[in-house]
């Protein structure tokens, strides 16, 4: 396959991600399955140019409209992309020259029919190019957090006024970090999944987290290596942060447990693992699709003591009140925690978003929370950092449910990873402070006595 195709590819798919608002994932996993004969290297090829692309899309664009006479919104949608995905490769990736990448978009440009606009397009990446050096000079300076970190706005402001800012630039500068594959191995086929990876003939490095020793990361593996770990069952996709929301309800054997926001169901089976085979896991979610997959990543993992159901978590049902031992609510929320491997968030999220899935994950936990049994517990967690959908919502929750209160957690939390709010039940996991995604996990107590 030709290198311009390969950008007729990465085109295609950030056009559908920045003018058709699609998600990032499943647009690059359709095209990589649609390309699956292409050589390895041209779909790793691919993946960093889309990805990349969309991670300092806000700076690129601010980039683009200090060298061009026309506004990115006048432009032809596909020429606005190509100068985007040119943008990129000038200033981070130094494999491909400066003429090479001028070269592939104006051919681009001719390839998709418009030929009128090749002098433009070229003109603009030539203009780029001159400055460089003085673009580079002047993002490395810069106070403005927005553009050096490329992401909107409010996002900037808002992590200033919540965490100052210091720790927002720490925040912002770790979305920007290339991040490892994070796995959760099978307790029950650790073995067989480590004499996987060793015989893939893949390559790369095998690392175990040294906060959570299910935890593995896989850097410089090819995809090939990677879906043959993950398609045997005896490895899932799971992040550092998602497990310490397991971790946090100190399940025992025998336990009950209901996920009522489930899909793809990495804390329901990372709870089924851990009770060793007890007890009963309850994996549910909203619709046919999402439980699905639920079903077949139980299929694969071999695990018998968990089963899944469709249901809707803000839907009261009276058959399962007061049944769990640990209900564990990780709730739908803007994703502000996880920008690192999922960059059109910044496309997608808004303010007003923010405040719509608070006011939804309030909703569902005020629901949820009834069928706790006395005694049990209530795990809320989220993969933001935003305050109103974590903070507030916690403290709304015990206000309005007197039955329940924070239950310390520290216990459960693995030394290097802690903070003075745990003996209050709660910690905000932020992405460059600690060693995962940003994450909020919760945890209250149902005290006795109450139905």
């Amino acid at each position: 396959m030709t290198d311009v195709s390969v950008r007729s590819v990465s085109l295609d798919c950030l056009m559908a991600v920045t003018e058709e608002g699609k998600f990032l994932s499943p647009v690059l996993n359709e095209a990589l399955k649609k390309y699956a004969w292409m050589q390895e290297r041209d779909r790793a090829f691919i993946s960093r140019l889309v990805h990349g692309t969309l991670e300092y899309l806000m700076q690129i664009d601010r980039i683009i409209e200090r060298c061009s006479s026309v506004k990115l919104k006048k432009m032809k949608p596909a020429v606005r992309n190509i100068l985007r995905l040119s943008v990129y490769q000038i200033f981070y990736m130094d494999r491909v020259p400066d003429r090479a990448v001028c070269f592939e978009a104006v051919n681009l440009t001719g390839k998709r029919g418009l030929f009128g606009l090749k002098g433009f397009v070229n003109g603009v990446l030539r203009h780029i190019i001159s400055e460089r050096e003085k673009t580079e000079k002047s993002i490395a300076e810069s106070r403005d957090l927005s553009f050096r970190y490329s992401v909107p706005e409010w996002i900037a402001d808002r992590l200033k006024l919540q965490y100052g800012e210091k720790t927002a630039e720490i925040i912002l500068k770790a979305f920007l970090v290339p991040q490892p594959l994070s796995i959760r191995l099978s307790r029950a086929k650790r073995a067989e999944a480590l004499e996987l990876l060793k015989n893939s003939g893949a390559g790369g490095i095998v690392t175990q987290c040294r906060y959570n020793p299910d935890i593995y990361y896989l850097t410089e593996f090819d995809s090939l290596g990677e879906n043959v770990l993950l398609k045997s069952g005896c490895a899932f996709v799971q992040d550092l942060s998602s497990s310490l929301a397991v971790k946090a309800a100190d399940l025992k054997e025998g336990n009950t447990v209901f996920d009522v926001c489930a899909a793809p169901g990495g804390k329901s089976l990372y709870a089924a693992d851990l009770l060793n085979g007890t007890g009963e896991v309850l994996s549910m979610d909203v619709s046919t699709a999402k439980t699905d997959l639920i079903r077949e990543n139980i299929l694969k993992s071999g695990l018998k003591n968990i089963r899944t159901e469709e249901s809707d978590a803000a839907v009261y049902r009276e058959e399962l009140a007061g049944r769990a031992d640990v209900v564990l609510a990780d709730l739908p929320c803007s994703g502000l925690g996880v920008i690192n491997g999922k960059p059109d968030i910044k496309l997608h999220a808004s303010e007003e978003g923010c405040r719509a899935l608070s006011g939804k994950q309030l909703e569902i936990l005020n629901n949820v929370c009834r069928y706790v049994k006395p005694g049990g517990k209530l795990v809320y967690s989220t993969c933001t950092i935003s305050r109103e959908e974590n903070e507030d919502n916690r403290i709304r929750f015990l206000k309005e449910h007197p039955e329940y209160s924070p239950l310390d957690f520290s216990g459960q939390m693995p030394e290097g990873i802690s903070s003075e709010t745990l003996r209050d039940g709660y910690i905000q996991l932020l992405p460059g402070v600690h060693p995962c995604d940003g994450f909020f996990i919760s945890v209250f107590k149902k005290e006795q006595g109450h139905d």
